[in-house]
């Protein structure tokens, strides 16, 4: 399945047709936003928790404003454990990287365990591509889309869309699994399967949750023990971070973790906590014999230089909130088109892949703040995508946006003027009402040409009354006042009957 931001509208328009999924995926939001709540109650009443993603921002905001000396550090306390850091200006350099060494190490199997920044740079595909190694995701929902070929459906369930039935179909037609709907046999097969792989595996490549300046060490956080698998097993080991992915201390490093899997998974902390400190030494029997850490930039050091900007680097990829977005539970991830869907995927996609390509993703959020209420990390969402919209309409060189054509400028301008006019924006007004108007049949347009036609292809618009609410308002005062003044009048000389009879 081959998606891409610039389909977002007719993708999103074939997705919101298929009702089922979407009343699913908002069952399981429901759900997750439960289990969630819940376990946020942890730090106590919602003033303790306030408190709790309080000091959580204020630890990405730290580490945000000395990114470059912790990562200075980081590199330097890594390499004094063993593991060599490399560095990576964009996908194709982390790509030819991660090649590099599995023609170093002769790699012909690799292991994976779920890593978000793979997905970004393109790492599977590309590796197939170039070297032939048998790639292997370990984690079961990224092994299913794996087979399937499609993107992760959500960045905790990546396939939370499909059913046991669908599960069962793509598993039997690619690994010769014997159909069953029972997920016991299922996850029993797939781990069978995938154990053989894990033993003979030569590489094993992992994301990093957290990457620890003052000790160099990698903490993952995982429940089903895959990492364990991709990161002990196999002779080499690479682990790949964004820039953006380090942290001071372990104190700063576990406090954004509890907040991560509450928001993440609603536990408390997960089944699998990591801390890796380097490849084998010589008095251990298991653990890689190299280590590497491949620090990925792609395009988030030009964002880091714009004070603004620099907020959409807060993402801990916990997820929430994708569960709490009205656009992302109607339409799902694939309009989306890349492996971050949701607000995460509208603040981050901008700076990656340009502001042309991503106009759709920001451009489509409503505003109304759920992802910005829930994050745990402070970010600033609703300020950055009105920057996007913004740097869209004025053009911005740096991120990939052209300025908005002279037809619209043009347009928005004489909008403004007219709105600004109080003669002219009734004459406007009543124009706009006898043109539309013309154009609806039984009370609604359906249809109508022009720069609005867009906005028409899927929705219907109510008839407009003759007369606006100011009007009927400044009648219904008029007529007010009319009775009023009938009933004063009318007082005198009821009084004067009433003496004369």
């Amino acid at each position: 399945m081959n998606l891409r931001p610039e389909d977002f509208q007719s993708v999103a328009e074939t997705e919101v047709a298929n009702t089922a999924q979407g009343d699913f995926v908002v069952m399981v939001a429901g759900v997750f936003n439960y289990l969630c709540d819940t376990a946020m109650t942890a730090y106590g009443e919602q003033s303790a928790q306030e408190e709790a993603r309080a000091i959580g921002a204020q630890i990405r905001t730290n580490s945000l404003h000395n990114l470059p000396e912790l990562l200075e550090e980081f590199e330097s306390n890594a390499v004094r454990n063993g593991i060599q850091v490399l560095w990576a200006a964009d996908a194709d350099e982390a790509c030819k990287l991660v090649k590099d060494l599995v023609e170093k190490h002769q790699v012909k199997t690799i292991t994976k365990g779920k890593s978000m920044i793979s997905e970004e740079i393109g790492l599977n595909h590309f590796l197939e591509k170039e070297t032939g190694v048998k790639i292997y995701e370990g984690d079961l929902g990224e092994f299913i889309v794996q087979q399937r070929g499609t993107l992760p459906f959500h960045i905790v369930g990546p396939a939370i869309n499909l059913n046991v039935q669908e599960i069962a179909s793509i598993l039997q037609e690619h690994i010769d699994m014997p159909y069953t709907e029972d997920a016991q046999e299922i996850v029993s097969y797939v781990r069978g399967y995938l154990r053989d792989k894990f033993e003979r595996a030569d590489m094993g490549i992992t994301g990093v949750n957290q990457a620890i300046a003052s000790t160099g060490s990698l903490i993952l956080v995982e429940n089903e023990g895959n990492i364990r698998w991709v990161t002990s097993a196999p002779r080499v080991h690479v682990a790949l971070m964004s820039i953006e992915k380090v942290c001071a201390n372990y104190a700063d490093a576990f406090h954004l973790l509890g907040l991560l899997t509450r928001n993440c998974t609603g536990q408390a902390i997960t089944s699998y906590v990591s801390v890796l400190n380097g490849p084998r030494r010589n008095d251990e029997t298991d653990g890689p014999e190299a280590m590497y850490v491949i620090i990925i930039d792609n395009g988030r050091s030009a964002a880091y230089k714009d004070p603004l900007l620099k907020e959409a680097l807060r993402c801990i990829r916990c997820g929430r909130c994708g569960i709490q977005c009205p656009i992302y539970l109607r339409i799902g991830a694939y309009p989306y088109g890349w492996n971050y869907p949701g607000p995460m995927g509208n603040v981050i996609a901008p700076l990656i892949m340009g502001l042309d390509r991503t106009r759709d993703l920001y451009e489509a959020c409503t505003l109304c703040g759920g992802c910005q209420a829930v994050c745990p990390a402070g970010m600033p969402h609703l300020d950055l995508f009105a920057r996007y919209r913004q740097m869209k309409v004025t053009g911005n060189k740096d991120f990939g946006g052209s300025r908005v054509c002279i037809k619209e400028r043009t347009g928005f301008k004489l909008l403004t003027w007219g709105m600004q006019n109080p003669a002219l924006y009734k004459s406007g007004v009543k124009i706009a009402r006898r043109y539309i108007n013309k154009r609806s049949q039984d009370g609604y347009v359906t249809k109508l040409s022009g720069p609005m036609s867009g906005w028409f292809s899927c929705r219907d618009f109510p008839q407009i009354p003759e007369k606006s609410f100011r009007q009927l308002w400044q009648e219904g005062l008029q007529k007010e006042a009319a009775e009023l003044a009938s009933l004063s009048n009318a007082s005198p000389q009821a009084a004067a009957q009433s003496e004369e009879g």
